[in-house]
């Protein structure tokens, strides 16, 4: 399989069931921005059924809150709203070796978040990953039946992007699971069944196969 390597200076992934005021971020991206990121780099939506699998580890330097200013409908004057943003961001794709091609040369600009949250790919490889029994995993969301302790959060798998605004085609519960930054978190975060292990990021990697809208 392939890794890509992403880096950003900033990131942010709303939390769906905050709709105004103050925006905090997942400490992690749900897989619709996964989805995301795979269609700027091939150039048109993709859609997980036709991947057989994709895994991915995130991780940020630091989180802030930036004052944005914004224009409510109906209204002349403008609001300030807090938002959190996560800076210094790495992510780690896991995909099959036919979408290096996509990376070396992406079709549009990759985003971690918003617009302004731009994305560039650092470095691109083969990789061989082996697989353990527990250990930690973090840097990701996996599903619900795992067990794994953690904030549980409904997300959006996929959306439907000709409809506009766009809808999430599939929504599913999460467990969120940041990566570990200590030996407390990576036993919290131990899982007992069997994984493949980045020996370089230290870290397992939890893979989705075969979604197919499902997860």
């Amino acid at each position: 399989m392939m890794r890509v390597k992403i880096k950003s200076w900033t990131a942010s992934f709303r939390y769906p069931t905050f709709q105004s005021g103050y925006q905090p971020t997942l400490p992690v991206p749900p897989l619709s921005t996964i989805q995301g990121i795979l269609s700027a780099a091939r150039g048109e939506i993709v859609s997980f059924k036709e991947i057989p699998f994709v895994g991915y580890v995130f991780m940020s330097e630091g989180k802030g809150i930036d004052l944005e200013r914004i224009y409510a409908l109906g209204k002349t004057e403008t609001d300030v709203m807090r938002r959190e943003v996560l800076f210094d961001n790495t992510l780690y794709l896991y995909l099959p070796d036919e979408w290096k091609k996509y990376f070396k040369k992406p079709r549009f600009q990759l985003l971690l978040g918003r617009s302004s949250d731009i994305a560039t790919v650092e470095k691109i490889e083969n990789v061989e990953l082996e697989e353990r029994v527990n250990i930690p995993v973090g840097g990701t969301i996996v599903p619900v039946v795992s067990g794994l302790p953690g904030l549980v959060h409904a997300l959006p798998v996929e959306f439907d992007y000709p409809t506009i605004p766009r809808r999430a085609k599939t929504v599913k519960p999460f467990t969120i699971l940041p990566f570990p930054r200590n030996a407390a978190q990576r036993r919290r975060q131990t899982y007992s069944g069997k994984l493949l292990y980045d020996l370089e990021i230290d870290i397992g990697v939890w893979f989705y196969e075969g979604l197919h809208g499902e997860v």
